[in-house]
């Protein structure tokens, strides 16, 4: 199956994305928000996933072939990198909620069966890697408890617009009027791009996209806290923000005992590494 290129003609001039994919495709809105989810839709040759996108006479909708399938790839197995009676540690894919309704958390109490399964934290929908849900109520309150306390460990990896120094450092800077603090470390630099590794000390939302951004290496890919900077033809295909839950340390909520996790990079992220020759 190919790509399907659509020009906007005047008749569709200021529809919105959404409309548009239904229309074309002959598909409900609720199967064309799907492919919007998916990061499958391009126009001008830059991914869109605003539904509420607005077209203007003359541009281009290229839908790709992998959107086709508007089950999406959530409908493949999620992989487990860790799982036993009480807790459960899967690697999240990008493009997908946490929990809610059609979110990971739901996909997961039907893939394992366990229909008590519940998400003990949140990444954004575009993050990727390790998430870590309790199988029982009882192990839900213990693993918060342990976040709350500060006793879990997360490791984000990042890929940052511009050369950043290299070494260590420490963003301290208030989110919505509370302490919010991410330590960084340089793992490679490029001419246009850095590969970084972050720390937090607090679970601020956005918390590592706000504070990136704050220091003028916004994350790759966002489009909220990158608005001001200009995409490159190499930027522009980039699907999402590039942001991974590279590990996550804890006490196990029943034995006690340490916990390490860890997600490999997924292929996007890994193809952003090697478009800015970074490892």
């Amino acid at each position: 199956m190919q790509n399907l290129d659509y020009p906007v003609r005047r008749a569709d001039d200021k529809t919105t994305l959404l409309d548009f994919i239904a229309r074309k495709l002959g598909l409900s809105k609720k199967a064309a928000k799907a492919i919007l989810d998916q990061r499958s839709v391009s126009v001008n040759g830059t991914r869109i996933w605003m539904a509420r996108h607005a077209l203007a006479v003359g541009d281009s909708v290229t839908i790709l072939r992998d959107g086709l399938d508007v089950t999406g790839p959530a409908r493949r197995p999620v992989p487990i990198l860790f799982r036993d009676k009480h807790c459960v540690v899967a690697a999240k894919p990008a493009g997908i909620l946490s929990c809610g309704p059609r979110s990971l958390e739901t996909l997961l109490q039907e893939q394992l069966g366990i229909a008590t399964l519940m998400a003990v934290h949140r990444l954004d929908r575009d993050t990727s890697g390790c998430l870590l849900f309790s199988c029982d109520a009882e192990t839900n309150e213990r693993m918060i408890a342990a976040f709350r306390a500060k006793t879990v460990t997360k490791v984000y990896h990042a890929i940052v617009h511009g050369p950043m120094k290299r070494g260590e450092h420490r963003v301290s800077k208030p989110i919505g009027g509370k302490t919010a603090v991410s330590n960084v470390r340089v793992l490679d630099v490029s001419s246009n791009a850095t590969h970084v590794a972050v720390s937090i000390e607090t679970g601020r939302t956005h918390q590592i996209r706000i504070h990136l951004a704050s220091v003028r290496h916004p994350v790759m890919g966002d489009r909220k806290y990158a608005s001001g900077v200009k995409l490159s033809e190499k930027l522009s295909g980039i699907p999402r923000q590039m942001l991974h839950a590279q590990a996550l340390r804890f006490r196990h909520p029943v034995t006690d005992a340490l916990m390490r996790v860890t997600a490999p990079l997924p292929s996007d992220f890994q193809a952003c590494l090697n478009t800015f020759k970074l490892t």
